[in-house]
């Protein structure tokens, strides 16, 4: 009798460890994905900074407004660049090759709304959702 009791207490004890590792999996989960949503709408908040301050700078003194295209226009450069400066920061890779050009700025832009309309245009006609994250 005392054996199938101590049998019944490691069972029981099994579950119990089995239910608090499940615990500490879920809340590992839940922290982890508020972390990523925090960090998401600190990047957000930072770019929303950039493009004030760009803003502020480019019309400062003057009553001209930026529209829409050209504040997208600089968001994707800034966020171009953000991306250079993680390739050369994380990546293993010795050299990366840019092209370059007088106007490169503007050809980066234009570049970038290119790749992002035709990777729209092909997930809408694949039956995606299309667009930027589709």
């Amino acid at each position: 009798m005392n054996e199938i009791n101590k049998q019944k207490r490691l069972r029981d004890a099994a579950i119990m460890a089995a239910e608090a590792e499940k615990v500490r999996v879920v809340k590992a989960a839940e922290a982890s994905a508020d972390a990523a949503q925090l960090q998401g709408e600190g990047i957000a908040r930072q770019r929303r900074a950039i493009i004030d301050g760009l803003r502020d700078s480019i019309t400062h003194g003057t009553k001209e407004e930026l529209g829409t295209e050209k504040i997208s226009e600089l968001l994707l450069i800034t966020q171009y660049f953000e991306t250079l400066r993680d390739i050369a920061a994380q990546s293993k890779a010795q050299t990366v090759f840019l092209p370059h050009s007088a106007g490169a700025v503007g050809d980066v832009a234009s570049q970038i709304r290119n790749g992002v309309m035709q990777g729209g245009a092909a997930g809408a006609s694949s039956g995606g959702r299309g667009g930027l994250f589709g």
